[in-house]
């Protein structure tokens, strides 16, 4: 009864959400790729908000119900309550709704055919493609990285010349799609559109070198980790297109501010200094974000990594090498959820000493934990998967004020707190 009930809202949210982009020509602007979606969107959104009335998705709004109610302006789902979705319903049928020339709205995958159904609702002016990793690879989900790369494909393979897609080329599997639309090249690679160079992190931002035909401009943005410079690459030729020039995308990206959750830097119990990229993990972000850990200085550092899910029959394998990647950098280890025990076993066969490893299976008791251990000026990573692992509970608990977690950690409201 639920799943029907579902089914038929979502439809019914599809069909209003694809006739409102319809009759107002709103211009889409369409993000997919295993990782950095969101950090990539925010940063399009920062870039354009000052020449266009623009709207995004909220945070985690890329599947057919969630982009649904994102371009009807809804914020919140109505979950498992038959009143709350009446409500939604009401309002986004009958109640007025702010006209934008553009939004910019996340897609995501678990599956093939899910892009598709996106793109039947919000056929998108301009495609940007992030990359391709391997993700959803559960039963049911995808079966191989070539499937994946399918799936992400069909998101500019049927647009027509009058497209813009805009594609990692440093990603070969990016590199390698198939589109009538124009292409627009970004990356740290040789000749690419938008090419970035002369990376360099500091401890509270990222400076990076961008070129755009005989154009070079440096860019100094306050963000962690010397990754996230492919989102702001992709964002900037979005800005480039709707005719920005380099000088005012670097002065615009002065202020950038990361949404809640991803690799910000909090204020932790004891002055401990946290790392919070706790909204989602998969091996690559996992693997970029212990790059991070390794470059940025501190006496004591600890990585709190949650279980990765939805990964299939390379679970045990990935997990195992997890934990190798953590053990040459970390001086502690807190392993949370299912895999824990693989996580530490991988670090265990890397070297690490089993004293300096903790497991557990709920991520608020792990926090109760390493809230006794903490001492001044230790550097806490925090990241791991969102379902049964839901790192942020542990952030939460090791805050210096917890009472600010509502401002500044993913997935506090009501609803999720049920869950």
């Amino acid at each position: 009864m639920k799943f029907l009930f579902r089914f038929i809202i979502t439809k019914i949210l599809a069909l209003k959400a694809k006739h409102f982009l319809k009759k107002n020509r709103i211009q889409v602007i369409a993000v997919t790729g295993s990782i950095a979606k969101t950090t990539t969107k925010e940063a399009i959104y920062h870039l354009l908000k000052k020449h266009f009335k623009i709207y995004k998705s909220p945070q985690g709004f890329n599947t057919e119900l969630g982009i649904s109610l994102a371009i009807l302006q809804e914020e919140k789902s109505g979950f498992s309550s038959v009143r709350a979705w009446y409500r939604i319903l009401k309002k986004a049928l009958f109640g007025e709704k702010e006209i934008f020339q553009k939004i910019i709205l996340e897609m995501g995958a678990d599956k093939p055919g899910d892009i598709k159904k996106l793109t039947k609702i919000a056929r998108p002016k301009i495609g940007v493609i992030t990359n391709v990793n391997p993700v959803h690879l559960q039963k049911g989900q995808f079966k191989d990285m070539e499937d994946i790369r399918k799936e992400k494909n069909s998101l500019i393979k049927n647009m027509g010349k009058d497209g813009i897609a805009i594609l990692n080329y440093d990603d070969p599997m990016v590199r390698s799609m198939e589109t009538s639309a124009q292409k627009m090249s970004y990356g740290l690679g040789a000749d690419l559109d938008v090419r970035g160079s002369d990376v360099e992190v500091l401890n509270k931002s990222l400076k990076f070198k961008v070129s755009y035909k005989n154009e070079d401009q440096l860019l100094n943005v306050p963000v962690l980790g010397g990754f996230q410079v492919y989102a702001f690459l992709a964002a900037i030729a979005v800005a480039l297109k709707f005719g920005m020039d380099l000088k005012e995308c670097a002065e615009t990206l002065k202020d950038f501010k990361m949404p809640p959750s991803r690799m910000n830097p909090l204020s932790g119990f004891n002055k401990s200094i946290i790392i919070d990229s706790s909204y989602n993990a998969s091996p690559t972000s996992m693997a970029k974000a212990l790059e991070l850990l390794d470059e940025l200085r501190s006496d004591r550092k600890i990585a709190a990594l949650g279980t990765m899910n939805e990964l299939g029959d390379m679970a045990k394998e990935a997990h195992l090498a997890l934990g190798g990647q953590a053990a040459k950098v970390a001086d502690i280890l807190v392993a949370v959820g299912p895999e824990a025990v693989t996580i530490k076993q991988g670090a265990m066969d890397a070297g690490m000493q089993e004293k300096d490893i903790y497991t557990f299976l709920d991520s608020e008791e792990a926090g109760h934990a390493l809230k006794g251990m903490l001492e001044p000026k230790d550097l806490v990573l925090v990241k791991g998967s969102q379902n049964k692992v839901r790192m942020e509970k542990l952030v939460k608990v090791i805050l210096e004020h917890p009472e600010q977690a509502k401002l500044l950690l993913c997935r506090q409201d009501e609803a999720w707190g049920n869950i």
